[in-house]
């Protein structure tokens, strides 16, 4: 049986279009959110641009892509 993390992540855009992300894809996105949700003024950024809901979205997929 092979792991999670071995599966393709699906994710939608603004559009709804299906997008899947191979393993380095998965890996670059994890560091950066990982970077990102560290930084008070990235986070800060997040919320004045998208809205504090934003920054949740981002910790729970940073947390669903095994990151802390």
């Amino acid at each position: 049986m092979e792991k999670q993390n071995d599966y393709e992540l699906a994710l939608h855009d603004k559009t709804g279009a299906l997008l899947m992300l191979n393993k380095q894809e998965r890996k670059l996105l994890k560091e950066l959110l990982s970077m990102t949700l560290k930084s008070q003024p990235a986070r800060d950024w997040i919320t004045k641009k998208l809205g504090s809901e934003y920054v949740k979205i981002g910790e729970k997929l940073l947390k669903t892509m095994g990151g802390i």
